[in-house]
């Protein structure tokens, strides 16, 4: 799992982008630091309650996927690498004002990676043959 320090520069990365985008469309009466420590304290918030249910939800994926079931502490980290750049990215869009597909990348993008890996993972995989 990742060191704390890189999640939070992670999270100080996307509310930089955040502060700066919101700075082009809204007219702020606030300084730029104390709009971005705001957004940094709700998107870190965010970020970890979205990634607590979809850790659960990936939880649930496990169990009925694969034959043996993972503890918590193995589904966290698998679901933080699944939505390294789909979270991001359908945050982006979503700021952008096309909301529907922000929304869309953030499903699509996090069951494609949470899925899929699983799914081939199930997969059986054939007996290597043996040339003697």
């Amino acid at each position: 799992m990742a060191d704390v320090p890189l999640y939070f520069c992670g999270l100080a990365w996307i509310s930089l982008w955040t502060t700066v985008i919101d700075s082009l469309f809204l007219e702020q009466s606030i300084p730029f630091i104390i709009w971005f420590i705001l957004h940094f304290i709700f998107i870190a918030i965010a970020v970890l309650l979205y990634l607590l249910f979809v850790s659960y939800l990936n939880r649930w994926f496990i169990q009925w996927i694969l034959p043996k079931p993972w503890a918590f502490r193995q589904v966290f980290p698998y679901t933080v690498a699944a939505n390294i750049w789909t979270f991001p990215i359908g945050v982006f869009v979503y700021q952008l004002g096309y909301s529907s597909v922000g929304i869309a990348i953030l499903l699509a993008g996090h069951l494609l990676y949470s899925l899929l890996p699983l799914f081939l993972a199930r997969r059986k995989k054939k007996p290597a043959r043996r040339f003697s």
